[in-house]
Parts: structure tokens; C-alpha cells; sequence
């Protein structure tokens, strides 16, 4: 029987961030106007029919499109999910970026996992001292429960940080997928 369960984490407080992507779109629409207008002055003639170029226009128009576009890339990241499938043994995680752009993000298979458990434990500790490893903090909630998988994939090591539910826990956590040696002693009764 094939064990399938997906999680989609939300942050906890999400008008805040709501009303800063709305004030995002209403401020980068206003910069990239301001900055298109700025564009059509660029260019002018003087009195005497010659042409000249306007700096000021000129950097006020770079300014404006280039606040524009950064609020346009960052204004996305305000409406970040993260979706975490585990599909019998195997976890992935992917962010979703405004509810359209889904981007990969890792995939481990937990026989593979050197140690497994809460954030904040002991064993936890003990695999963020050690040197060369890449942590990865995939969570949006900080007072959540979150736990840790600690794995080795194409030479690297990884740290990885995941805000799970219990669904997902009890999943994850099982005898069936999980080794003994990972675990770092929470559950066992599972």
C-alpha cells in the first residue's frame, strides 16, 4: 500500500503581507510611469533647434524602472508557500512563488538520512556544528514546531529545516521508511 501525504504551509499572519504586496504593485506602477515619463524627456531641443540630452530626466528614468523591476521581483516572494510531498520514503519540497511559479527545491529518500528529528534537539546541534554542511531553512512560521533531516546528496551534505505537521510527522517517523539510526530518540513509540 502506497503512502502518500502533502502538506502546503502558509504563514501565520498573512494580511500583513498581503497588504505589503498590493502597496508593492501600487508603488511600482507608479514608479514605472513616472519612469516612462521620465524617458520621453530624455531627448529635447534648445532655442536654437539643436538637440541636447537630459541627465536629470535620464537618471531619474533609470532610477524609477530600476525600483520598478527590483519591487516587481521582490513583491512576488510576499505570497511564498511551501508544498512538501512524501510519497512512501521519499520527501520533496518545492516554493511556490505567488501562487504560480512552483520551483524545485530538494528530494531525499529517508533510509538515506544520517539523522532526523526535531530542530533545537541535541542531535540537531550536533550535525549544525559540523563543517562543510549547507543549511536550509524551508519554513515561513518561527514559533511552528519544525524538525530536521540531515542527509548527503552528490557529495554535499545538507541540513535541511521543515515545518511539518503531524500528518507528516507520523509519516515520515515510521518504522516502515525510517531507520533506527536516524532518529534522534523522540520517536520512538511511533
Amino acid at each position: 500500500m502506497d503512502v502518500f501525504v502533502e502538506q502546503v504551509v502558509w504563514p501565520a499572519r498573512r494580511g500583513l503581507r498581503e497588504a505589503l504586496f498590493y502597496a508593492a504593485w501600487a508603488l511600482l506602477i507608479a514608479l514605472g510611469l513616472l519612469g516612462l515619463m521620465s524617458l520621453m524627456n530624455i531627448l529635447y531641443t534648445d532655442a536654437g533647434g539643436a538637440m541636447g540630452l537630459n541627465y536629470v530626466a535620464l537618471i531619474q528614468a533609470v532610477v524609477c524602472l530600476g525600483v520598478a523591476f527590483l519591487l516587481w521581483r521582490g513583491a512576488r516572494r510576499l505570497r511564498t508557500e511551501y508544498d512538501y510531498t512524501f510519497t512512501n520514503g521519499v520527501v520533496d519540497v518545492a516554493r511556490v512563488l505567488n501562487g504560480r511559479k512552483r520551483v524545485y527545491l530538494t528530494s531525499f529518500e529517508t533510509v538515506s538520512l544520517y539523522a532526523a528529528g526535531e530542530e533545537g534537539s541535541s542531535a540537531y546541534k550536533a550535525c549544525a556544528r559540523e563543517a562543510n554542511v549547507r543549511e536550509h531553512h524551508w519554513y515561513l512560521n518561527k514559533d511552528a514546531k519544525k524538525y530536521f533531516f540531515f542527509y548527503e546528496k552528490k557529495g554535499e551534505r545538507h541540513l535541511v529545516v521543515l515545518e511539518l505537521n503531524e500528518e507528516m510527522v507520523e509519516a515520515i517517523f515510521n518504522r516502515r521508511f525510517m531507520p533506527a539510526a536516524a532518529w534522534d530518540g523522540a520517536y520512538k513509540n511511533i
